[in-house]
Parts: structure tokens; C-alpha cells; sequence
């Protein structure tokens, strides 16, 4: 089980990460082991995650069933946090990173929750605060560029991958977890 000191260690190790200080890296666990207590994060955010779907999805679900929008998207929820280390044991040896991968994975994975706050205050503005719909959607790309930015130093600090390596597997990351999304409001129509 993971205790509280290493969760907050590894969020500040994310946060470490997203200001752009390279030394966040070293406050992540790379073992097997901080590999897989990585995964807790998905725990750590999950109630971030139920109120940005509840309240940014709101026309989606219209005349859908509670369990059925439960269903779907815990199903998502948990399809979206293996798949891309579950592809990155297929990339990380093709492009010989193998010993980098389980460090970018750990680092990945935290790295969800700077990511959830990012998006909250996003829907905080558009639901909450009520901004003009364009400078919502403006704001809403600002952050999707951050999440971009940020996931690419990510794979730059842990998996040195080389510059143009890494825009293309932040560009695969962003198409596989589109996809994910897309597929699961699929079954809610």
C-alpha cells in the first residue's frame, strides 16, 4: 500500500516537473514498485474526474440512465489510465528507452493530477463564473497547450526522448486517449 508521505513526495515531484525544474524527477520512486503505487493516482483524482464529466458533460447525458453513464465511463476511466503505458512497453524498447520507461511512466502518471487541476479551473470558469463562451474556449485551449507542454517535458526529463520524439509521442498520447474518449460518449448517444 502506499502511504500519504509518498503520495504528497510524488505530487510534489509533478508539480516539480510542470514549473520546469528537471530535478522534480528525483522525488518520484522508480521501482517496480513505485511503478505500480504510481497507479494510485487514478484513485487520487477520481473525484476531480467525476466532477468534470458530471459538470462539463452535461448535454451528454441527456435521457442516459446513471448507471449506464457510471458504467461507461468508469470503464474509460480505467481503459484510459492502462492503455498508454500498456503502448509504451511496445514504444519505449523500439526506441531505446527500455531502461528509461518505468521512470516515465511513475512520472506520467502523477503528473494526472496537475493535470486535473488545470481542467477544473477550466470548467470552474465556464460553469461556475459563467466567462463569455469564446474566452472559455480560448482559456480551454491555453490549457490543453500547457497539458501538451507539460507532458512533453515529462518524456524529455524521464524518458529522454529526443525533442521532435517527444511531439510525436505526445501527439500519439493525445490521439490514443481522443480516441478513448470518443468511443465511450459514443455509447452514451
Amino acid at each position: 500500500m502506499i502511504s500519504r508521505h509518498e503520495v504528497l513526495i510524488s505530487l510534489y515531484g509533478a508539480w516539480r516537473l510542470f514549473i520546469r525544474d528537471p530535478r522534480g524527477i528525483e522525488w518520484f520512486d522508480d521501482s517496480i514498485d513505485g511503478y505500480w503505487k504510481s497507479f494510485f493516482c487514478a484513485l487520487v483524482i477520481l473525484p476531480g474526474y467525476i466532477i468534470w464529466v458530471a459538470l462539463g458533460s452535461g448535454e451528454l447525458y441527456q435521457d442516459v440512465g446513471f448507471f449506464r453513464i457510471a458504467s461507461v465511463e468508469l470503464i474509460a476511466y480505467v481503459i484510459s489510465w492502462v492503455a498508454w503505458p500498456l503502448v509504451m512497453t511496445y514504444i519505449a524498447p523500439a526506441i531505446d528507452r527500455d531502461d528509461q520507461y518505468i521512470r516515465y511512466i511513475v512520472a506520467f502518471n502523477w503528473s494526472a493530477a496537475i493535470q486535473i487541476v488545470l481542467y477544473l479551473f477550466v470548467l470552474f470558469l465556464g460553469v461556475v463564473v459563467k466567462v463569455p463562451a469564446g474566452f472559455a474556449a480560448f482559456f480551454a485551449f491555453f490549457v490543453l497547450i500547457v497539458v501538451l507542454v507539460y507532458h512533453w517535458y515529462i518524456l524529455r526529463i524521464a524518458l529522454e526522448a529526443t525533442p521532435g520524439g517527444a511531439v510525436g509521442l505526445v501527439i500519439g498520447e493525445l490521439v490514443l486517449g481522443q480516441f478513448i474518449r470518443g468511443m465511450s460518449q459514443g455509447m452514451l448517444h
